[in-house]
């Protein structure tokens, strides 16, 4: 384990003392990792909005990843341990690490997910008020409708440059490309058709690496806190619209064909349609 790693927590609920330790290790890890002409930005900013980062969620539903108080920074950090140990991975497999530096790794990894806390004026995630989508499809958190609508990386890099924190190219790309070909725009990074278009450096793979890596650890300790993956026995909300029928039962014709198509998994199909 890294020393002062992110604090496991199988429950996926944090103590005060666990959301206090990670941020301060957080803080700990920006003001040794990047020069003191960003941290004199990033610092006070940091601190200005300290109660909200430390805080608020890394996804709006239970089985995402870190859907909790204080899972942010618990998701970051993770992130961030992830990217130290790949970084280390890409070197012994001989990737070429001199097209990037560290300060670039740790930056992006400690500030690919910035957007997620909204504009200054207001956050991106509120707790859901809607009891229906709790239970039956973990919305723990909804988003903000009354601020501007922006892809998350897209939001990082704008409040980055809002605050006057320098990016390099290397960090700009990692940050907007980190979520991989889950992003359909992305493509054009990721699968280039030529020599001259592919990306000079591994370091936005790299992150996304860490990212889906993470995410996925974070999905695996709330399943494992289960015990068994929920089955939720799924009833019309009042409010559903002509488009929610329509895409049930477009969902129950692909069960139909596809006998062995787990219920769980259908479960899961049913809260994409429903977010």
């Amino acid at each position: 384990m890294l020393e002062g790693q992110v604090i496991q927590n199988h429950s996926n609920m944090l103590s005060a003392e666990q959301i206090q330790a990670n941020w301060d290790r957080y803080i700990k890890v920006i003001t040794e990792s990047l020069s003191k002409e960003r941290t004199d930005i990033l610092l006070p900013f940091l601190e200005k909005y300290q109660d909200r980062m430390m805080m608020m969620p890394a996804s709006s539903k239970n089985w995402h990843h870190s859907a909790f108080a204080g899972g942010y920074t618990d998701h970051v950090l993770r992130v961030y341990d992830c990217a130290i140990k790949l970084y280390n991975i890409w070197g012994e497999m001989g990737g070429d690490l001199s097209t990037y530096t560290l300060e670039e790794m740790k930056f992006a990894a400690l500030f690919h997910d910035l957007g997620k806390m909204g504009q200054q004026e207001g956050e991106y995630y509120q707790p859901n008020d809607s009891q229906w989508h709790i239970d039956k499809l973990g919305q723990i958190y909804k988003f903000n409708t009354d601020i501007p609508a922006m892809k998350v990386p897209e939001r990082s890099l704008f409040i980055l440059r809002e605050i006057g924190c320098k990016v390099t190219q290397n960090e700009f790309i990692t940050i907007k490309i980190h979520d991989g070909l889950y992003d359909e725009s992305n493509k054009f990074y990721f699968m280039s058709g030529q020599k001259e278009t592919k990306l000079r450096s591994h370091l936005p793979l790299l992150m996304h690496q860490a990212d889906h890596m993470a995410a996925q650890i974070e999905f695996e300790l709330w399943n494992n806190s289960l015990g068994e993956v929920p089955k939720q026995k799924l009833s019309k909300p009042k409010n559903a619209s002509k488009g929610d029928k329509t895409l049930r039962t477009a969902k129950k014709i692909d069960a139909s064909n596809n006998p062995k198509l787990a219920e769980a998994t259908l479960d899961v199909i049913d809260s994409f349609f429903k977010d």
